[in-house]
């Protein structure tokens, strides 16, 4: 870590408790992509073991959303954390260092990349939505993966 970096973190703008929660609460909306995701990975699991009379294809585009579920699955898990660090700096009211000290805690975690000390909370946010949005695209692939083997049956 450069000197610049560590001088950086004590120049992070505060921001308020109810900032941090509403960046909690949006990325908490992350939960209802999992539970959809999980219900769409039963659902290719089934039409796996199920349907033996189905063209190969149907089984890989059934691999693919359990692979894409997978993959929601892992952007899930990470989203759900970034929204509980939030809430759980929104609730110990230290606007001011809220930056410092959740660096500090993910570094002394080994979950902090070097060199990543010290953001400003608007690169943080937006680091935290790509999380979301992946999430949210897995999710998207999952299910047209999931519904491509019925294609033929709309055309």
């Amino acid at each position: 870590m450069s000197a610049d970096h560590a001088g950086d973190a004590a120049e992070v703008a505060p921001i308020s408790a109810f900032e941090l929660r509403t960046m909690a609460a949006l990325l908490a909306q992350g939960r209802w992509l999992c539970a959809a995701s999980l219900l769409l990975w039963l659902a290719a699991l089934l039409g796996l073991i199920l349907d033996a009379a189905s063209p190969p294809w149907a089984s890989i585009a059934w691999l693919l959303s359990l692979l894409a579920g997978l993959a929601q699955l892992y952007y899930a898990i990470r989203v759900d954390f970034d929204a509980c660090l939030l809430q759980a700096l929104a609730a110990s009211g230290d606007d001011a260092h809220a930056a410092r000290r959740l660096d500090a805690a993910l570094r002394g975690l080994g979950l902090l990349k070097p060199g990543r000390e010290g953001r400003d909370w608007p690169r943080r946010w937006r680091g935290a939505r790509g999380l979301l949005l992946r999430q949210a695209l897995a999710l998207i692939v999952q299910f047209a993966a999931l519904i491509a083997p019925f294609g033929r049956v709309w055309l």
